[in-house]
């Protein structure tokens, strides 16, 4: 079979996001307060998604709800994240359905604000420096490529 241009092109994208995810993975061990890639995009969307339960997050990130349970689990052995107490009732985050308030609310505690500020600006300030020699129309494209590659799903 004859490799094309797109094809060899498709392949140096595929290699070049191994890369940032194995880099990233390195970096957040040697931070003062290390979270896993798995802990730090847990953490980001309890942060950034209200009233979230595992079973939103399990749908999100296309997970089997067990997983998704004892990475929970972990994170709140960790004391990065804890069970808020809710009213019941309510709308599902995934659906817009009604719910019976039966799904617990997850929450980040102050130590999980914390390391996910910590491990973020860790993380961005190596992302400013790999980026110190582009001009701002080249970060514009490069972001405005990467949103568009996310927006596919």
């Amino acid at each position: 079979m004859d490799t094309t241009p797109r094809d060899s092109d498709v392949e140096a994208v595929f290699g070049q996001l191994r890369e940032i995810s194995r880099r990233s993975n390195a970096r957040s061990r040697i931070i003062d307060h290390p979270l896993t890639f798995v802990e730090h995009s847990l953490l980001r969307f309890i942060a950034t998604t209200a009233g979230t339960r595992a079973t939103d997050i399990a749908t999100a990130f296309a997970l089997n709800r067990s997983t998704v349970s004892r990475q929970i689990n972990t994170l709140i052995g960790l004391g990065l994240v804890h069970y808020q107490d809710h009213e019941t009732g309510g709308k599902d985050n995934s659906t817009g359905a009604e719910t019976s308030g039966r799904g617990r609310i997850l929450a980040l505690t102050e130590l999980g604000r914390i390391q996910l500020a910590s491990s973020t600006a860790a993380h961005q300030d190596v992302v400013k420096d790999r980026l110190s020699g582009w001009t701002d129309s080249e970060i514009a494209t490069f972001a405005a490529a990467l949103a568009r590659y996310n927006e596919a799903d």
